[in-house]
Order: structure tokens, then sequence, then C-alpha cells
């Protein structure tokens, strides 16, 4: 069930917000709702009792990275081997 929410930000912050939304093709109201979903998400996963503290601290590490699998490696071997 879908409820109105009145929020106060700062109006840079709605106009950069409202074009974002607009870039991804997606309301506003969409993507509030899915950065709060994210952040619960996120805080739910964290308190999982049954990941290790080492598991714990990567997780998430790569999430949202867009591109190639392949690329990404290659960037870190470049980063890693060529200094």
């Amino acid at each position: 069930m879908d409820t109105k929410l009145t929020l106060r930000l700062d109006k840079e912050i709605i106009e950069k917000a409202k074009f974002y939304a607009q870039k991804h093709n997606q309301s506003l109201s969409s993507l509030t709702e899915n950065l709060y979903k994210n952040a619960l998400l996120e805080e739910s996963i964290e308190t999982d009792p049954e990941l290790s503290p080492i598991a714990q601290k990567y997780l998430g590490i790569l999430k949202n990275k867009i591109g190639d699998e392949d690329e990404e490696k290659l960037t870190r071997l470049k980063e890693k081997h060529l200094r």
C-alpha cells in the first residue's frame, strides 16, 4: 500500500535528485523508496550473525559496479603491478 510522505530537503539536493531520477527513467518517489530499501537491506545484512566479521567488512564492495568483469580485473591488475 502506498502512502504519501513529505520530506524537507535542501532545494539544490532536490533538483539534483530530480535530474538523477529522470536520467535513470525513475520517478523521484521510486528513487527515494529504493534508497530506503537499500539502506534497510544493508543494515539487516550487516547485522546478520551468520556472516563472519571479514565477510561483513567486504560485503557490497563491488555493489553497483557498471562494466565488464574482465575490464575490472584488468584495471585492478594494472593498479597492482604497474606502480
